[in-house]
């Protein structure tokens, strides 16, 4: 029978002891700055740890245990809470500067569940002795405690609590005691000073050390492994003496390694501190007799198993957000992680700032990932190289463990470069199919990424719908479009800028703005903001003036070159292009060096243009200025062939200063670290149906090009296509998703994030469209855009006007059902959907 089976077996329903205790009481032990290899029972041949050998004797041992970080204060915490440092923010011992928030710091173990705290909300009493960093001991969560926590007289991390194992064991003694005489179930927390510098031992043992004719620094670190073993076995006796031994689970840990110097007190460079196994390594032993048989188990695990370990033994429920299983009933513990930050905390709230190296292991191989981009990744095999010593080549297996590892934490923010363009549809890049169009830098980005197939607007209209991309509402919700008062405060907190600038980002915007806030209120999200508009080719600048798309990206290589690291950036990059300039008699301004590009390429005539399709349309249709620009751009073979070309060229001039953009990431060494998300603010007609413009909900006018390229996407997750229906409203979820920044509840996006592994089976498979736009010339509509129908309600002509097309069979829109007797029903549930949306 295997050993877990065994275990699994004999550990009895919780709240059922042999000896009639309902719940068994814990000892927690946990040693401060010493080696996993320094102890009698993990082969060391002069440090003597007789109890401790004893203790692991008894016990369910795990020679290869981990502490997610190799410092003490986060390492406490994650004892405390079960949880990740970057998940408890407590990755330091201190601030920086040091006499700055402190007190700031105490709120992170306030706000989470604890272990003692939860154990007391079932009836425990809990003692906390020795390392607390915490605060006062009521913080944590325990019904009593040694250290006051008062910075005022001294507290830091311990103050008096420091005094147990080195000065008594009293206060442990008579808290057990009192427990026991009151029948009360108890939890201790024994987090001594020891064997932790001061190296002070009693000279007995001092002098024994010395004997083996080591060093004055490695004797007095030896002796302090013994010492802190001579208080294991006091605190064991007592248990025995008091008849609690089979009424309690014994658990044991170190709080992070320790290799010793030989002509100092410090520690060697790959110990305390680092990822490495001299760090992070730690022997775990559970012994709960008559609950837990004795004996190994070879597989790693880590301490942050022990609070789910714990709190099941004891009958308590774990929480879900706990990350860890556990230790007695989980049949895979899967692999193990963690991560080395600075001492001192970098900045509060952000762990990545203060993040050096990530690190996951999985069976014997481990993998290293540092901040550092000078420092290569390392890959170990620690079974056969428990010291590190030879790095492996194998990048299959370096792979694997780094998608793991990035799927449990990614680290560093990433920094953000949004692309919009104006009036480009869906179908407008090479890598759509277009039959001319030669777009590399964006079809490199969907290469490389991730290309959304159906990816729609919910007003087709500049100022709508960037608002919309901005706030994360529909134009109902944010109630801007032209010819509306400018938006307020509230909505301009709410943006995606603000948003991330409040998290710490480098907030920068370039080129066509196109809405409109109140005076002063957008000035505090945006660290850099250049609005730039037509002419596209300034008549001041003469033969030598820089196309507008080209002053943009000018514009934005500047502020990605002025980005110093210390913030990760959110760039938006907003080209004019491929829109009209509408004053000018030449409509589509292209590039002068491109302005013959693909001068022998065939431009057939539009689908959808011929005269019965218009003539089909009704007449408020057929006289909306979707059909005077028409008039400006298309009404003749000559002037169509000619528009359409210079727009292409436009969409190529975009794409080359995408690719110049994309270069300035690389020079600068941020490539690795941007999310480039790429799209338009809606769609566009060609000249399909007889229209130039958009506005409509046809498919040309609403769905629009969406690519999101993340470079920490494992590469075979990159190139997809993804079908589920998305929409403008949720590039600001996504961001702050991405920046892993909590959303406002006010957005009706939705992040895409989920998106990149799996559609969660509640998305969206409609959405409501609108247009509410006063202008005489363009009708005012909503309606509903589903995987089948599509509804519209021109709700201001008389009577209403309404439309219902089949997309299975009548994919280009063509027949119009809303008048059919067989479609009456259907065309109530679309008019009852449509309503239901505008409700939402």
């Amino acid at each position: 029978m295997s050993l877990l089976l065994t275990c699994l077996l004999s550990l009895q329903p919780v709240g059922v002891h042999a000896n009639g205790v309902e719940q068994p009481n814990v000892l927690l032990i946990i040693s401060d700055d010493q080696a996993w290899t320094d102890f009698g029972f993990m082969g060391h041949g002069q440090i003597q740890t007789p109890h401790l050998d004893e203790l692991a004797q008894e016990s369910l041992m795990f020679r290869r245990g981990y502490v997610p970080t190799a410092l003490c204060r986060a390492s406490l915490a994650t004892f405390a809470t079960g949880l990740y440092p970057h998940q408890h923010q407590i990755t330091g011992n201190d601030p920086r500067p040091r006499d700055k928030d402190r007190d700031r710091m105490l709120e992170y173990i306030a706000s989470v569940d604890t272990l003692p705290g939860l154990l007391g909300e079932a009836g425990y009493r809990s003692l906390q002795t020795g390392k607390w960093w915490e605060g006062n001991f009521a913080l944590g969560g325990f019904t009593e405690g040694m250290t006051h926590g008062d910075t005022a007289r001294g507290g830091r991390h311990g103050d008096v609590g420091l005094t147990i194992g080195r000065d008594t064991l009293a206060p442990a003694f008579e808290f057990m005691d009192a427990c026991q005489e009151q029948e009360t179930p108890f939890f201790l927390w024994y987090a001594p000073f020891l064997p932790h510098r001061p190296h002070n031992p009693p000279e007995r043992l001092l002098e024994k050390y010395r004997a083996d004719g080591v060093t004055d620094s490695v004797a007095r670190y030896r002796a302090m492994c013994e010492w802190f073993d001579e208080t294991c076995g006091e605190l064991l006796a007592h248990l025995e003496e008091r008849g609690l031994e089979e009424d309690t689970l014994v658990v044991f840990a170190v709080d992070n390694g320790w290799i010793q110097l030989e002509q100092t007190s410090g520690y060697a460079p790959r110990s305390k501190r680092t990822a490495y196994e001299g760090g992070v390594r730690t022997p775990i032993l559970l012994r709960w007799p008559g609950h837990i048989d004795a004996g190994e188990q070879p597989q790693p695990v880590s301490t942050i198993d022990l609070a789910p370990t714990i709190l099941a033994a004891c009958g308590v429920p774990v929480p879900e957000a706990l990350p860890g299983v556990d230790l007695l009933t989980a049949a895979d513990h899967g692999p193990v992680f963690g991560a080395a930050y600075t001492h001192d905390v970098i900045e509060l709230g952000d762990p990545s700032r203060s993040l050096l190296t990530r690190w996951v292991l999985r069976d014997s191989h481990k993998l290293l990932v540092h901040s550092d981009p000078s420092k290569p990744e390392e890959l170990y095999n620690v079974v056969e190289d428990p010291f590190e010593e030879h790095p492996l080549e194998d990048a299959a297996i370096g792979d694997a463990l780094r998608t793991e590892l990035d799927a449990w934490y990614p680290g560093r923010r990433p920094n953000l470069l949004v692309v919009v363009t104006d009036d480009q549809r869906y179908d407008q890049l090479s890598c759509e199919g277009h039959p001319v169009l030669k777009t590399p830098n964006m079809d490199r980005l969907a290469a490389e990424g991730l290309r959304f197939a159906n990816s729609f607007v919910t007003t087709s209209i500049c100022a709508a719908s960037r608002a919309s991309l901005m706030t994360s509402r529909w134009e109902g919700s944010h109630g801007y479009t032209f010819g509306t008062p400018a938006m307020g405060e509230q909505l301009a907190d709410e943006t995606y800028f603000a948003r991330l600038h409040e998290a710490g980002y480098s907030t920068g915007f370039v080129g066509k703005w196109g809405v409109r806030f109140d005076p002063g209120v957008m000035a505090e999200h945006l660290d850099t903001r250049r609005s730039l508009s037509p002419p596209y080719l300034r008549a001041r600048d003469g033969e030598d003036a820089r196309h507008l798309t080209d002053r943009a990206a000018d514009e934005a290589i500047g502020f990605i070159e002025q980005q110093d690291g210390d913030r990760p950036f959110c760039l938006t990059l907003s080209f004019n292009a491929p829109h009209a300039e509408d004053p000018n008699p030449l409509q589509y301004i292209p590039p002068r060096d491109l302005a013959e590009l693909h001068a022998d390429a065939e431009v057939a005539l539009p689908p959808l243009s011929e005269s019965g399709v218009f003539e089909a349309l009704p007449d408020f249709l057929r006289g909306s200025l979707n059909r005077e620009r028409w008039g400006w751009r298309f009404d003749t073979r000559e002037k169509q062939v000619k528009r359409t070309l210079d727009y292409w060229r436009m969409i190529a001039g975009v794409d080359r200063a995408l690719g110049r953009v994309l270069d300035a990431l690389d020079e600068q060494g941020l490539a690795q670290d941007t999310v480039v998300v790429f799209t338009s603010d809606n769609g566009y007609f060609l000249g399909e149906r007889g229209f130039a413009g958009k506005w409509l909900i046809y498919e040309e006018s609403v769905r629009v090009p969406l690519i999101i390229h993340d470079p920490r996407l494992p590469e075979d997750q990159r190139g997809r296509v993804l079908e589920s229906m998305v929409l403008n409203v949720d590039l600001a979820p996504t961001l702050l998703a991405l920046a892993g920044v909590e959303a406002p509840e006010a957005y009706e996006g939705r992040s895409l994030v989920p998106l990149f592994e799996q559609a969660p089976e509640d998305w969206r498979s409609d959405f409501l469209y609108e247009h509410r736009m006063n202008h005489p010339a363009i009708p005012k509509s909503e309606g509903v855009r589903g995987e089948r129908w599509v509804y519209a309600r021109y709700y201001e002509q008389q009577p209403a006007y309404e439309q219902l097309f089949d997309l299975r069979s009548d994919l280009l829109q063509l027949t119009n059902l809303a008048a059919d007797p067989a479609f009456e029903q259907i065309l109530g549930t679309q008019r009852e959907r449509c309503d239901e949306l505008l409700g939402r």
